[in-house]
């Protein structure tokens, strides 16, 4: 096994596979023209998926034996020993790609995905250039500090967790709107908000530092996807 001392660069979108649960198909019908990086237990997923991966990542206490024997040796294995950090997250900064698309973070176990969604607010400064989608069973979510405009049906479940206290200015396309409003985890949150067109547009305040997450049903990953690459900032 190697140190995962490098970035692994993709021009395009990167698939990042855990341990947790997700649709199958959602991975496989994503993973079909894109690079597939398993993350530690993430190799069982990609075994099972009939996916060969370009890399594996992580701290190893997970991905079996057997399975990495199974690479024949023809995978580069990057072992990364440190416990200050997740999975993800040693993932995360050794990667490079405009659009990273993670299955198997959200799922499983509530302390995991909660560890997830401050990975994702940790990204937001620590590389702001790189687009993080998270995919599981039920959900989609990305999290951001930017203007995000969406394009999702009529009637979606759309909702705003804040990671801290962030104000909106402005907000459209929602049957409850935002505008002038302070979330906060300890206050007043967004969840269960739902879209009132099919266009919409969430506007943190000016002078926002404060990450959020924007949580949407699995079924609109595609849409969401399209809008942290072509519809933020």
């Amino acid at each position: 096994m190697d140190t995962a001392d490098h970035i692994y660069s993709s021009p395009d979108r990167l698939i990042l596979v855990g341990g947790g649960s997700f649709n199958k198909d959602d991975f496989i019908r994503n993973a079909r023209n894109a690079d597939v990086i398993a993350v530690d237990g993430g190799l069982h997923a990609c075994q099972e998926a009939g996916i060969t991966p370009c890399a594996v990542i992580g701290d190893m206490d997970s991905a079996g034996a057997a399975e990495i024997a199974a690479l024949g040796g023809a995978v580069p294995i990057h072992h990364i020993a440190e416990q200050d950090s997740t999975d993800l997250e040693k993932a995360m900064q050794h990667i490079n790609a405009p659009l990273c698309l993670g299955f198997g973070f959200l799922g499983r176990r509530f302390d995991h995905a909660l560890a997830s969604l401050t990975v994702l607010a940790r990204m937001t400064d620590a590389r702001p250039e790189m687009k993080i989608v998270l995919a599981g069973r039920h959900d989609a979510l990305t999290v951001t500090k930017q203007t995000i405009r969406t394009a999702f049906p009529v009637d979606t479940r759309y909702s705003v967790w804040p990671v801290g206290t962030v104000g909106f200015d402005k907000s459209d396309g929602l049957i409850w709107p935002l505008d002038g409003l302070t979330l906060s985890p300890h206050g007043q949150v967004g969840t269960s908000n739902r879209t009132a067109k099919s266009a919409q547009l969430l506007q943190p305040a000016s002078d926002n530092t404060t990450a959020f997450a924007v949580i949407v049903p699995v079924e609109c990953l595609g849409h969401l996807c399209d809008a942290v690459m072509f519809g933020a900032g």
